[in-house]
């Protein structure tokens, strides 16, 4: 059967008009309601210490914020030595923010997280909204913003909640410049862009290429518009290369060489999986793929449960397990029917899932970086749902 999941006459509008009272009084409770529970789940993380279990590297930013924020105080005279590494240093300097303002406590950092963690549902929201309606947007937000995982990395000390707002940022804005909704659109998207690399500099080239070509294959009958903004956008992130947004360090890891070599020194420990693999040519890299993406989506499987944190996942993988079948509809359906409207999305989340499962070779880490395309695997497993409970939807429409 082929048919096209649209917005329905009564949604249309609110594609470009925005959300009506009833739908922003909605996204509000909703980002309120996830914000309390990311509060309270931050508060007892910290009060019980399983705060630094779940996350190690708490310590680290913690360490070296302290003396950022007094070298901004005055009380250290020497420039701290994480200023002086090249490396991203935008959540060091959150961390040294926060300590200067209110000394030595974690605390307030983690309440800015909590919000920030809700407040990405907004975009999440206007993203599937604007593609395929309010039904679809609010199972999709209400998934992300109830998700055990998400909440969790944004209840902590680490950077991980402030990547997902800006991938999302990114991608709901590459979709209101595709569409001409926004003239401030392209500004947003490279400010967006640039924010990323200060957090995960190597995500430059996986958020800002989606974008590029999604402009140009955008609208029929605007093929100089499109062209023109693609250009504009293409030529900025040239300018953005050539300002050193990416380490030399971090360009030379993008070959399948450096992906190769970087999975191999980060399978370790308890959590490592096919730890000497090699990715390192085409044909070793798509041969080992589908195990990758299979761990990248689906790990940590229930035989390798050992340990008491480990258990907190299974919960959550159950629900992955139940979403699978929706999300696959979801993604046949967007490739099939909406493939000109969905591209910047399809892309973003292919190029994300491809590049941490050829290069991470670690289960932990995985599924803390997962959260950055759990977003949009939530959308597609709404469209999936959808699908199912209207089975012949509007006739297909525009594009």
């Amino acid at each position: 059967m082929s048919f096209a999941l649209r917005l329905p006459a009564a949604e249309a509008g609110l594609t470009t008009a925005g959300p009506d009272a009833a739908e922003r009084a909605y996204l509000r409770r909703l980002i309120a309601y996830g914000f309390l529970v990311r509060v309270v789940v931050a508060l007892v993380l910290e009060w019980t210490g399983y705060s630094r279990r779940f996350a190690p590297d708490e310590a680290t930013y913690a360490a070296d914020g302290w003396p950022i924020g007094l070298w901004w105080a005055g009380e250290l005279l020497v420039k701290p030595w994480r200023l002086t590494l090249d490396q991203p240093l935008a959540y060091f300097y959150l961390n040294g923010a926060s300590y200067y303002l209110f000394g030595p406590t974690q605390i307030p950092l983690k309440m800015l997280n909590a919000f920030v963690g809700a407040f990405s549902a907004r975009y999440l929201y206007v993203l599937a909204r604007d593609l395929f309606g309010v039904s679809v947007a609010r199972r999709a937000t209400t998934l992300f913003v109830y998700f055990p995982s998400l909440i969790l990395w944004s209840a902590l000390n680490i950077r991980d909640t402030w990547v997902v707002l800006l991938v999302l940022f990114t991608s709901a804005k590459s979709l209101q410049l595709a569409r001409g909704y926004s003239h401030l659109a392209l500004v947003q998207l490279l400010l967006a862009v640039y924010a990323i690399t200060h957090f995960r500099d190597y995500l430059f080239y996986v958020v800002a290429l989606p974008p590029v070509i999604a402009v140009l294959i955008a609208r029929r009958g605007h093929l100089v518009r499109n062209f023109v903004i693609a250009s504009l956008a293409a030529l900025a992130v040239v300018v953005l290369l050539q300002q050193g947004v990416v380490r030399k360090k971090t360009a030379s890891r993008m070959s399948l060489e450096g992906l190769s070599q970087t999975r191999q020194e980060m399978a370790t420990g308890a959590s490592a999986f096919h730890g000497q693999v090699d990715v390192s040519t085409p044909a070793k890299a798509l041969a080992f793929l589908p195990i990758g993406v299979a761990y990248f989506l689906l790990s940590p499987f229930p035989w390798e449960i050992t340990s008491t944190l480990k258990l907190f996942s299974l919960p959550e993988m159950i629900l992955i397990y139940s979403l699978v079948p929706a999300a696959l509809r979801g993604i046949v359906h967007c490739a099939r029917e909406r493939f000109r409207d969905c591209f910047q999305v399809l892309l973003l989340t292919g190029l994300l899932t491809v590049s941490y499962s050829l290069g991470e070779g670690n289960v932990g880490t995985l599924y803390r970086h997962r959260a950055q395309v759990l977003g949009f695997y939530l959308v597609f497993a709404a469209v999936g749902k959808e699908l199912r409970r209207r089975p012949r939807p509007a006739a297909a429409e525009g594009w």
